[in-house]
C-alpha cells in the first residue's frame, strides 16, 4: 500500500515538475506575441513557419528515431550505446543535409515552394543539429528521471527565444524569429548536455561498437517503422504549411500558424509533461506484466473532463481574444481557431498516450492508421483550396476529430488484448 502511494506521489511530482516548466515555457512565447504581432508582420510569420517547416521535415528524422529507444533498456550500458547510435546517425545526416543544401539550394526552395526563405536556408543544418541535441537528450533525461532538468531546459530555451525574437524584431534583423529561435534552442542544448556531463559522463566509456550494432538491430522498428510514422506526421504538418502557402499566399499562412501557436498551448503544456512521464510509467508498467487497460483508461477520463470547458470557452471567445490580445488584424487568427477547436481537442485527448503503440509494438498498425490521417489532412487542403479558406479549416477540423476519435477507439481495443 505505501509503495503504490510513493510511486503515485512521485509520479505526480514528476507530471508537476515538467507541467510548471512547461506552463512557464509556453507562457512565454504568448506574453510576448502581442509584441511580436506588432513588430513582424503575417508575411514573417509565414517565412518563419516555413523554414520550421524544412527544419521539422528533417529532423523529425535525424536520429532515425533510435532515441526514443534510450529510455527502453533495463541497464545504462546499452541506454548509452543507443544515444551514441542516434549522435552518429544525427551527424551523417546534417552533413549530407549541408552539401545537399549547398549545391540544390534553389531546387529545394522550389520543390518545397519556400522562395521566401531564400538564403536562410543555410542555417538549417545549424538548427538541425541542434534539434537533434535536444531530442537525444531530452530522452536520455526522461530514462535517468531528470524532470527538473527537462523543466529548466524548456524554460531557458523560451526565456532566449523571448529576449532574442523581440530584440531582432526591433532592430529590424532579417530572419529575427528564426535566429531567436536558434539562440532559445542553442541554451536548452546547453542545459541538457551539461547535466549528461555532470551525472552521467563515466558512462562514455561503455560505448561499445559491437553493443552499438546490437541495439540497433534490437530496435530496428525505430528506423524502419516509428521513423516512417514520424515522416507521415511530418509531411502532413510542412506539407500542409507549404501547399497553404502556396494556394492561399503567405499573409493567410502566418495568420494559421498564429492560431496553432496558440490553440496548441494546452497541448503543449498537459500533453507533453504528461506524455514524456507516461512513457516512461507505461514502459515500467508493462515490463512489470501488469495491465495498462485500466491506468490509460482513467488517464483519457481525466483529460476529457479538465479540458472540454477550456476548448467550448475557447471556441466562443477565440476571436475576440486574438483582436484583443494581438491587434484587430490579427482577429482572423481567431476565427481561424474557432473552427480548429474540435480537432485539436482530439488531439489534446491522445497526445499524452501516444506511446502506447510503441511499448505494444504496435507501431507498424498505428503507421498505416496514422498515414490515412496525415493523407486525410492534406487531401483536404488540395480538394478544396478553391474555395474559401475558412471552408478548407472546417472540413479539415471535422475530418480530424472523426480520425483522432478513431485511433483513442483503436488503442482501448489493443490495451483490452494486453490486459
Amino acid at each position: 500500500m505505501l509503495n503504490k502511494l510513493k510511486l503515485k506521489s512521485e509520479f505526480s511530482r514528476n507530471v508537476l515538475t515538467l507541467m510548471t516548466g512547461t506552463t512557464i515555457a509556453q507562457a512565454i512565447p504568448i506574453v510576448i506575441s502581442p509584441i511580436l504581432t506588432r513588430i513582424y508582420t503575417p508575411e514573417d510569420f509565414g517565412v518563419f513557419a516555413l523554414y520550421m517547416s524544412l527544419v521539422a521535415f528533417i529532423s523529425i528524422i535525424i536520429t532515425a528515431r533510435y532515441e526514443m529507444a534510450i529510455v527502453l533498456p533495463k541497464n545504462d550500458e546499452d541506454a548509452i550505446n543507443i544515444l551514441a547510435l542516434s549522435f552518429l546517425i544525427m551527424i551523417v545526416i546534417i552533413i549530407l543535409t549541408t552539401f545537399i543544401i549547398i549545391f540544390f539550394k534553389d531546387n529545394i526552395l522550389n520543390l518545397f515552394n519556400a522562395q521566401s526563405v531564400g538564403n536562410l536556408l543555410y542555417l538549417v543544418p545549424i538548427s538541425l543539429f541542434l534539434a537533434g541535441l535536444n531530442q537525444i537528450f531530452n530522452y536520455w533525461s526522461n530514462r535517468k528521471e531528470y524532470f527538473k532538468n527537462i523543466s529548466s531546459a524548456q524554460i531557458f530555451q523560451s526565456i532566449g527565444i523571448g529576449i532574442t525574437q523581440p530584440t531582432f524584431g526591433y532592430f529590424a534583423i532579417y530572419g529575427g524569429l528564426i535566429f531567436g529561435n536558434m539562440i532559445g534552442r542553442a541554451i536548452s542544448s546547453f542545459v541538457y548536455v551539461d547535466k549528461f556531463l555532470k551525472n552521467d559522463k563515466d558512462l562514455i566509456f561503455k560505448i561499445d561498437k559491437n553493443i552499438m550494432i546490437k541495439n540497433m538491430k534490437k530496435h530496428k522498428d525505430f528506423p524502419l517503422v516509428n521513423s516512417l510514422h514520424a515522416f507521415s506526421d511530418i509531411i502532413r504538418t510542412s506539407g500542409s504549411i507549404m501547399l497553404i502557402s502556396s494556394f492561399f499566399g503567405s499573409s493567410i499562412l502566418g495568420f494559421y500558424t498564429l492560431s496553432l501557436r496558440v490553440l496548441q498551448v494546452p497541448v503543449s503544456i498537459i500533453g507533453s509533461a504528461l506524455g514524456q512521464v507516461l512513457y516512461q510509467k507505461f514502459t515500467a508498467i508493462h515490463n512489470n506484466n501488469e495491465p495498462l487497460y485500466p491506468y490509460v483508461k482513467k488517464v483519457i477520463i481525466g483529460l476529457f473532463i479538465v479540458s472540454l470547458p477550456l476548448f467550448t470557452i475557447l471556441y466562443f471567445i477565440a476571436p475576440q481574444l486574438f483582436a484583443f490580445l494581438f491587434g484587430e488584424k490579427w482577429r482572423v487568427a481567431g476565427e481561424y481557431s474557432q473552427i480548429l477547436v474540435p480537432y485539436l481537442f482530439m488531439n489534446f485527448l491522445v497526445s499524452p498516450i501516444s506511446s502506447i503503440p510503441v511499448i505494444l509494438e504496435k507501431q507498424k498498425e498505428i503507421f498505416y492508421i496514422s498515414l490515412f490521417g496525415n493523407i486525410l489532412f492534406l487531401i483536404a487542403i488540395v480538394i478544396f483550396n478553391r474555395y474559401d479558406f475558412l471552408i478548407t479549416l472546417a472540413i479539415i477540423s471535422i475530418s480530424q476529430f472523426i480520425f483522432y476519435s478513431y485511433v483513442i477507439y483503436w488503442y482501448f481495443i489493443n490495451l483490452k488484448r494486453f490486459r
